[in-house]
């Protein structure tokens, strides 16, 4: 028998009883708290920080600009088309206010020019056809009335009344051709000639109230005897 048995006769026999071990209660692990109720998380934009753009709210009968197509960038309307200009066959076809009138463009710019030539030929006492014919005697003096004819684009019943008012007016002489006495020379007298030098300033005069440079003028001279020269070969057929 072992020791321990050999202990425990002993005290049987005495009338102990050997004191049972006393065992160290094992404490429980306290349960395990219980998961905590997990918070919603609020979504953030694809970028930390930022927040989506609110939608702009539309108003009754107000169109609402587009938005900006990048940051910082805004779309800008459209401007309005600009009315296309008619095309020739739109003109023939159909009728054209006054003011589109070519015809009458020319009729009322040439009225406005005698407006502005009547002042300054007030001054000399001269019509204007009868200015523009000592023009061309200026430029080129002994010449014969057919010559004044063709520069003029007048026929010769209506210079005739013309010349001989100038005549009168002791501007001109009017002689016959001694080689052609069918033909009438024209000459300018010393008086007619002194007339020029009180003209020198109209030039100046019509271009300050035409109101363009000097070399609008000039194109737009070219352009109205290319248009005189096609409009009467139109008229004559050739």
């Amino acid at each position: 028998m072992t020791q321990t048995t050999e202990q425990m006769s002993l005290l049987d026999a005495i009338g102990l009883t050997a004191p049972e071990e006393q065992k160290t209660p094992k404490k429980d692990k306290p349960a395990k708290a219980e998961a905590s109720e997990k918070k919603p998380r609020k979504k953030t934009s694809a970028k930390s920080g930022t927040r989506p753009a609110a939608k702009p709210e539309r108003t009754a009968g107000v169109e609402m600009p587009p938005a900006a197509t990048d940051a910082g960038t805004a779309v800008l309307p459209e401007p309005p088309a600009e009315k296309p200009v008619p095309g020739p066959a739109e003109i023939a076809n159909d009728p054209l206010p006054l003011d589109r009138f070519l015809c009458f463009a020319l009729y009322s710019a040439n009225h406005a020019m005698n407006g502005v030539y009547k002042a300054l030929l007030k001054e000399i006492g001269l019509t204007y056809p009868q200015f523009l014919a000592m023009t061309v005697l200026w430029e080129t003096s002994n010449v014969p009335v057919g010559t004044i004819t063709a520069k003029l684009q007048l026929d010769t019943n209506t210079l005739t009344p013309l010349l001989k008012r100038l005549e009168a007016m002791g501007l001109v002489t009017r002689t016959r051709n001694i080689k052609d006495e069918r033909q009438v020379i024209l000459k300018l007298t010393r008086k007619g000639r002194a007339l020029q030098k009180k003209t020198q300033h109209f030039g100046n005069c019509i271009l300050s109230s035409a109101g363009l440079e000097l070399e609008e003028v000039m194109e737009l001279q070219g352009k109205i005897m290319k248009l005189r020269d096609n409009l009467r070969k139109a008229d004559t057929g050739s």
